[in-house]
């Protein structure tokens, strides 16, 4: 069972997703479209100068993600923080199909993006200039994979 402060179940659900990964989903035959987006959750400390982000208790240099998410939510001022979700706005254009949709930041994988988080991150630095490969970012797993269709029922 979950816990009941928001921050305690923020933690519950990044362990989870740092346990258990969601199996790949590969492409159907004769689409070789892909597309990814990055949720990207922070804690914004309550008070002003109450955060003091240490990337040798929380970097990559301090263990695997379990143990550097972990060591994240035992910080004070992160179990009395508010976390908050980036989200987007597309851009208005005529004939966009997306035209000033809310989003996550993401989009297309390109031909050199070798994993479907490699276009989240490059995706992610586009839109909205946010390095999630930094130290202060940490990448805990993915959410299941989806085939789009059209309303059809057919994949693009």
């Amino acid at each position: 069972m979950p816990p009941s402060s928001l921050i305690q179940q923020l933690k519950w659900t990044l362990r989870r997703l740092c346990q258990h990964t969601f199996p790949h989903v590969p492409n159907p035959a004769g689409c070789n479209k892909r597309a990814a987006v990055a949720l990207i959750i922070r804690v914004r400390p309550t008070f002003p100068n109450q955060s003091s982000f240490d990337t040798k208790s929380c970097g990559p240099e301090a263990g695997t993600k379990e143990q550097r998410l972990e060591t994240f939510f035992t910080q004070e001022w992160v179990q009395q923080g508010d976390p908050e979700v980036l989200f987007i706005k597309r851009a208005a254009r005529d004939g966009d199909r997306w035209t000033s949709h809310i989003a996550f930041p993401g989009g297309k994988r390109d031909y050199e993006d070798e994993t479907d988080s490699a276009t989240s991150v490059r995706e992610t630095r586009e839109e909205v200039n946010v390095d999630l490969s930094a130290d202060h970012s940490l990448l805990v797993g993915n959410l299941s994979e989806r085939i789009v269709t059209t309303w059809l029922g057919k994949t693009p």
